[in-house]
């Protein structure tokens, strides 16, 4: 049998023949040695001998796996379905079926499927710690003071949280805690962000999150260290990272997790127009039920009266159907009273925070001045060390440049 030239010269060949001529061909092939091949994993399956078959497969291609029990006993991870990775091995025939595959000798997750598996295992410590306990989480207060956020100074993150903010309650104040929200700096200034909103406890809430992304992108939102800040938090904390379909570790330990960050603006502060006219409705419901206890009570009182004919118990009834009607217009009036209060403490709680807003600052002629990079900037030694920065004003910002100092 010679397969130097075209086989069908040569006389007629056995299958195995074939088979076993192929597979010599692609075991002495230097090109199919030795390889990596990276790809999606389907069909995974470990059989009762250790063996694991499974398939690689891209968008053009699919290639038949084999990891042998030696090997697949050595693995660090346990490989999935949908799970992409580098496998090292050599390209073989199995003469029975007649199909080529790789013998797969070591798997490694590659990229995303490395950052997927990190993301996993962080999940189910903090999970076995209880730090995703249900029910744990702390109230968001009905009328914070203020709203603090952690975020990036330059991203839409900020301005949807404070357009929201500002729609549904005028007038209430948003804290910015400037930092990265990606690469190797984030968790870090994300970490001090949080821990400083709580020191100066000018807010009642904080928001911590970005816009969405990849798993890579909001990563910085899977650190450990900041996780266990969030949960530890003195203040109930909002995570909204990425969209609806996006979830990092931070979402787990949060009091809450909104889908987006607007959303997350809308958990942190109510409706201003709601609360009024709840109050309202309120008020409405305790007149209505004091009025009516009132007449019931006036109604017992006229049965009895009627039950009873001595003069003196008649005049004793009217007495009292004095002070009755005496303590009705009281009530009546102290519920009233109360309903006006509450209302005008309400319009004081706002007028406050409208004094309190910079723009309100802004308007009156004063200027914030900030570094090239967003943020704020306290004193003139802070301005000269910059050399340059940006000025808000009312209608604006502009950019400036140091020349001189007194």
């Amino acid at each position: 049998m010679n397969f130097s030239g075209t086989p069908g010269r040569t006389g007629t060949l056995k299958v195995s023949e074939v088979n076993n001529y192929i597979k010599s061909v692609l075991q002495y092939d230097p090109n199919l040695s030795g390889i990596r091949v990276t790809g999606e994993i389907s069909n995974f399956k470990v059989y009762s001998s250790g063996h694991a078959y499974f398939s690689l497969k891209d968008t053009g291609g699919v290639l038949k796996c084999v990891m042998f029990s030696g090997s697949f006993r050595k693995m660090t991870f346990r490989p999935s379905d949908g799970m992409k990775v580098i496998a090292f091995g050599n390209i073989g025939v199995y003469e029975r079926d007649g199909v080529y595959q790789l013998y797969v000798e070591s798997m490694q997750p590659d990229g995303v499927g490395a950052l997927y598996e990190k993301f996993e295992k962080l999940k189910q410590k903090l999970y076995a710690e209880g730090l995703f306990k249900e029910g744990r989480g702390r109230a968001v207060p009905l009328l914070p003071r203020a709203v603090a956020v952690v975020t990036s100074p330059s991203g839409a993150v900020i301005r949807d949280i404070e357009n929201v903010v500002s729609r549904r309650f005028p007038g209430m104040p948003v804290i910015l805690y400037p930092a990265a929200v990606q690469g190797s700096d984030a968790p870090g200034e994300l970490l001090r962000g949080l821990l400083r909103a709580q020191e100066e406890n000018k807010a009642d809430v904080i928001i911590i999150g970005r816009g969405g992304g990849s798993i890579e992108d909001l990563w910085a939102f899977n650190d450990e260290a900041l996780a266990r800040a969030v949960f530890a938090s003195t203040l109930p904390v909002i995570s909204a990272v990425g969209h609806e379909t996006d979830f990092t570790i931070c979402d787990y330990v949060a009091d809450l997790r909104a889908p987006t960050p607007s959303a997350a603006a809308e958990l942190a502060v109510p409706e201003l127009a709601a609360l009024e006219y709840e109050l309202s409705d309120t008020a409405e419901e305790l007149i209505s039920a004091a009025e009516t206890f009132i007449k019931f009570k006036r109604h017992e009182l006229d049965r009895m009266a009627a039950a009873l004919s001595a003069k003196s118990l008649s005049q004793s009834l009217d007495a009292r159907r004095q002070l009755l009607d005496r303590h009705a217009k009281l009530l009546v009036n102290l519920a009233r009273s109360r309903t006006d209060i509450e209302l005008l403490k309400l319009s004081k709680a706002q007028r406050e925070m409208n004094a309190l807003s910079y723009e309100n600052v802004l308007e009156r002629g004063f200027a914030v001045v900030k570094n090239e990079h967003g943020a704020i900037l306290k004193s003139a030694a802070e301005l000269r060390a910059a050399g340059r920065g940006r000025i808000m004003m009312a209608d604006g910002e502009t950019e400036v440049d140091v020349r001189g100092s007194e």
